[in-house]
């Protein structure tokens, strides 16, 4: 609480809420003393009708001012600071962090059956080449639940001493059930357009019940129940000016490195 302006202010609300009652009365004890008699040079009626009316002008503004105040101060939002995000992964790809599943795969060009399609969120275009974006070289890998070799993962680890990303042109942003694994990504290129898709299911050899056998992947997970993965994808060829579109044709968000 700022104690010099509540005392500013509450000098202020008793001087005006006089001079409306008792204008009068105030000009005799704020400025008749300087007078001869106390009643020499008293205004008149006019005056005292302006005085008792800018005074009221004042209450109102004082006692909006001092709502407000008292409103700020019991309010929890009002002193909380804006949490200004300055990780430049949580800028880009949002929260929580993303990893990046470390796999090289051949892509599929028509949609697997018995598999569950998650959202494409963004995407960004990769120079393996140059290293670039450089970032994405240092987040860690995707830790699959229920691992095995037989568990349905995507693709086959990459060659030793390379990731996936050293061959990638693009990776994709996808937010999925945690209790799920990526699959199967599909990719469809034209020389204008690049159509993506990545399913996701239960790993194999997982062990289930009878209640979790009937829930498969959920596309629509809370965030607390959901991972954040970047798929690298190496295409035919660099993304360049292509689109980059969902299987229904509508553009996938460019990630925004600034």
């Amino acid at each position: 609480m700022n104690l010099p302006l509540v005392i500013v202010l509450g000098g202020l609300t008793i001087l005006t809420f006089w001079g409306f009652l008792a204008p009068r009365s105030q000009w005799r004890m704020l400025t008749g003393w300087s007078h001869r008699e106390s009643t020499g040079g008293e205004p008149g009626a006019v005056i005292v009708g302006i005085h008792r009316l800018v005074a009221g002008i004042a209450l109102v503004g004082l006692a909006v001012g001092g709502l407000s105040m008292v409103g700020g101060l019991f309010d929890p939002t009002a002193h909380a600071g804006v949490r200004v995000i300055t990780d430049p992964v949580r800028v880009i790809w949002g929260s929580p962090d993303p990893s990046v599943v470390n796999r090289v795969f051949v892509p599929v060009n028509t949609a697997p059956a018995g598999l569950v399609r998650e959202p494409t969120l963004r995407f960004q275009a990769v120079s393996a080449k140059h290293r670039s974006p450089g970032y994405l070289f240092s987040l860690a890998d995707y830790a699959r639940p229920h691992a095995s070799r037989t568990d349905g993962y995507l693709g086959a680890d990459p060659t030793i001493g390379l990731s996936a990303l050293d061959t990638a042109d693009i990776v994709v942003q996808v937010r999925a059930d945690s209790r799920c694994t990526p699959q199967q990504v599909l990719v469809v290129e034209s020389g204008t357009t690049i159509v993506i898709a990545v399913y996701y299911g239960r790993p194999a050899g997982e062990p289930l019940d009878t209640k979790a056998l009937a829930a498969p992947c959920n596309p629509k997970a809370a965030d607390d129940k959901a991972s954040s993965v970047l798929i690298p994808i190496a295409l035919g060829a660099a993304v360049a000016q292509r689109a980059v579109l969902t299987l229904e044709g509508t553009p996938i968000s460019q990630a925004d490195p600034t």
